[in-house]
């Protein structure tokens, strides 16, 4: 539900437009983890999860951004779009909107609103409404709303559109600010509250964003339905990875904000107590060997992709569920896919357990 205020108009002024990367119905672009949180669709939180995990690599200023502060807002916003359907691309049905702004009181609001959409968001000509799972009003969305599917549409209906926008602007709205820490108590209430200038509109966002942060902090991996019970090192290493997912690969990168594919499984079995080489043809050399069929969440997959430096010249993780968490090359994002693909099923070298 929408809540407004004096001066706030009741959603998000936005700013510089930002493509995050195509996302496909089949998503393969994707980003997030495997992880189902109770109550959020698995699309509305890996939208809430790639905007939160891009926000520093696009807005370096911008630092601790998780997905439990944009979940809190959408929990709030519109219960993360609950009795709607959501396509794996993002796309909400039937669109929401929130209460005619008339002035009449509707939805806290006591200043009229007239149309500025021609009711191509909202359905309503004669008055706005507050539109999409994050809750804009048309005549911001108009001027800021923006892309992050790459279909070359701001949609407020889109997931990924709409959680991507709402987490630039807590990323950008104070002016003044040159850097802004979402770890950070006094930071997060006050982007929050340029979010919604409502003292009561925070404390309930908050609410919510503890316990979604709780969750994350504790409840994983038991959440991930692609993450199989096995090592604890292994599911740390796993959860570690698919935090990753929706960063850009760079060739050489070693995080925070990109990866090549060594680099990102070196980085995640660290995170989980284990040293591991720095390139495939000796990563691959660390551990045990292991039959395809054996293979846990954790253990390293290696492929000789004919890329210079010998082989193997690839690596994914293992996530359950017959998928990998892969940072593919230049030009592509971290993402989920499934190890019995064409392309890397037919490259296949070993399989190792990390020691």
């Amino acid at each position: 539900m929408i809540r407004l205020a004096v001066g706030a108009a009741g959603a998000v002024f936005l700013v510089v437009p930002v493509f995050i990367g195509a996302l496909s119905d089949d998503g393969n672009r994707a980003a997030p983890a495997l992880h189902q949180v109770e109550g959020i669709p698995g699309t509305m939180l890996r939208a809430y999860a790639q905007a939160a995990g891009l926000l520093e690599v696009e807005y370096p200023g911008c630092k601790g951004m998780t997905w439990p502060v944009l979940a809190g807002i959408g929990k709030v916003e519109s219960d993360h779009a609950a009795g709607h359907e959501i396509s794996p691309g993002g796309r909400v049905h039937p669109p929401i909107t929130g209460p005619r702004l008339d002035g009449s009181g509707a939805g806290g609001n006591t200043t009229p609103h007239t149309d500025s959409d021609g009711g191509v968001w909202d359905g309503d000509a004669g008055f706005d409404r507050a539109v999409g799972p994050m809750q804009f009003l048309p005549s911001t969305w108009a001027l800021h709303g923006l892309d992050a599917t790459g279909d070359g549409v701001a949609d407020p209906h889109n997931a990924f559109d709409a959680a991507w926008s709402a987490a630039v602007y807590l990323c950008v709205s104070d002016p003044h600010a040159q850097v802004v820490d979402f770890g950070d108590q006094d930071d997060l209430d006050a982007a929050l509250g340029r979010y919604n200038h409502s003292a009561s509109y925070v404390r309930e966002v908050r609410g919510h964003i503890d316990v979604y942060a709780e969750l994350a902090a504790h409840a994983a991996p038991a959440l991930g339905s692609g993450v199989e019970a096995t090592s604890a090192q292994g599911r740390a290493a796993v959860e570690w990875a698919l935090g990753q997912v929706g960063k850009p690969y760079l060739w050489g990168g070693t995080g925070p904000g990109a990866f090549d594919c060594s680099g990102l499984v070196m980085r995640a079995w660290e995170a989980a107590g284990v040293r591991l080489p720095r390139v495939t043809t000796d990563q691959v050399n660390t551990g045990t060997r292991l039959a395809l069929d054996q293979v846990r969440p954790g253990d390293l997959l290696f492929y000789d992709t004919g890329a210079p430096g010998g082989s193997p010249s690839h690596v994914t993780m293992y996530v359950g569920d017959g998928r990998m968490v892969n940072a593919p090359g230049t030009g592509r994002s971290i993402r989920v896919e499934p190890v019995g693909g064409e392309y890397y099923r037919a490259r296949f070298v070993a399989a190792v357990r990390p020691g």
